[in-house]
């Protein structure tokens, strides 16, 4: 009779060392590594930023709840703002436009207004929310 060589199975190699070595040097590469601190930048919004009237601030479009409209402080319909929009841009073509809607306007309102804005040769509007307490 002749009987085979039981073949010996092949070793399994054993990992549990290795998931000990990774989790030291895990540990080292964290308390080494200098992390980058950063740094908060603060950001003035428009609505905590106060607009001067002077000749770089931006022109400040009211638009109250009743439908009337305030061009850089000053009463005005939609025909003279587009008009002197037309004629500032004329002249400073890079000059910012702020349209600042008062609560309880619509927003189809701050809209018509803004596309007034952009039809008349302005290209630097945005929209600002009502500071609080503005009269």
């Amino acid at each position: 009779m002749h009987f085979r060589k039981n073949r010996r199975n092949a070793t399994l190699l054993n990992v549990t060392p290795l998931i000990d070595v990774v989790f030291i040097l895990l540990v080292f590469f964290m308390l080494t590594t200098n992390f980058a601190r950063f740094r908060l930048i603060g950001v003035e919004t428009p609505q905590d930023r106060e607009v001067l009237r002077d000749a770089t601030a931006a022109i400040v479009i009211r638009i109250e709840e009743g439908g009337d409209l305030t061009y850089d402080g000053d009463p005005s319909d939609r025909e003279d703002i587009a008009a002197q929009i037309a004629n500032l841009v004329e002249v400073d073509p890079g000059r910012s436009f702020i349209v600042r809607p008062e609560k309880g306007v619509s927003v189809q309102d701050a809209i018509d207004i803004f596309q007034l804005t952009r039809h008349s040769g302005a290209t630097l509007v945005s929209f600002a929310n009502e500071r609080e307490g503005a009269q």
